[in-house]
């Protein structure tokens, strides 16, 4: 595993408790009573915590707040839709205006929303577990090709920006509509701004909502602060390394 992989491990609310419940066994073996209690006390804190939606939806703000997504025609104009991959792509094989607002709450889907509102006349898709895949759904969607860029060899948000950017500059495009998740923004937005794009944020409509008792531990609470601390993480160690 390389070290993004494994910082994002780390960042996982659970495997944090699950090593404070070690470090409780550890000490609780070496019979240091107190100070195992104490580890153990506040993993089964956290892990409460970080699974409540009132946690997760306070850690989604922080990061998303300032990039509400907005009807795709009431974007401007830029001089191309890029569309990061690492998101949930709509079903292939069906026409997506079927059940609209699933497939707009994907960034495959809401990019292909701009485009259809003339908001770009280029589509670029970057990432290289998907931007093969997606080209495929957008020509089943009568994209055509002529419309699409790909890059489909960065691995993470860093290599999106500096792919993506040296082909936007050799095809003379230096204005984007940029299309990720909005927890996931903050960092794509300030990558591609180091690489000298001018970058208009385009998130998807967030369906990440969490109908529960605001401190009522959920799964998908969980899910979502690992998402959330990742980014954070993510954000920190982009800055240490230059990347934004």
């Amino acid at each position: 595993m390389n070290l993004p992989g494994a910082i994002g491990w780390l960042s996982h609310p659970a495997l944090q408790v699950a090593l404070l419940l070690l470090l409780a066994l550890i000490l609780f073996t070496f019979r240091w009573r107190r100070p195992g209690l104490v580890a153990a006390c506040v993993a089964v804190a956290w892990l409460w915590v970080s699974s409540t939606p009132a946690f997760a939806l306070w850690m989604q703000d922080g990061l998303q707040n300032a990039y509400v997504s907005r009807d795709a025609a009431a974007y401007p104009t830029a001089d191309a839709i890029v569309i990061l991959g690492g998101g949930t792509l709509p079903r292939g094989g069906l026409d997506w205006r079927e059940d609209e607002a699933r497939a707009q709450a994907t960034r495959l889907g809401f990019g292909l929303e701009l485009f259809r509102h003339a908001r770009a006349e280029t589509i670029l898709l970057s990432g290289g577990d998907q931007a093969l895949k997606m080209a495929h759904r957008l020509e089943e969607q009568g994209v055509p090709s002529t419309a699409v860029l790909t890059e489909d060899e960065s691995i993470n948000t860093h290599e999106n920006a500096v792919n993506s950017a040296a082909l936007l500059k050799k095809e003379n495009l230096h204005s984007i509509l940029l299309v990720t998740a909005g927890i996931h923004m903050p960092r794509a937005l300030a990558s591609f701004a180091h690489e000298g794009i001018v970058v208009i944020p385009a998130p998807p409509v967030d369906r990440s909502l969490i109908d529960s008792p605001p401190w009522w531990p959920k799964r998908k609470a969980l899910t979502l602060t690992a998402r959330c601390l990742r980014e954070y993480v993510g954000m920190w160690g982009y800055r240490l390394r230059g990347w934004v």
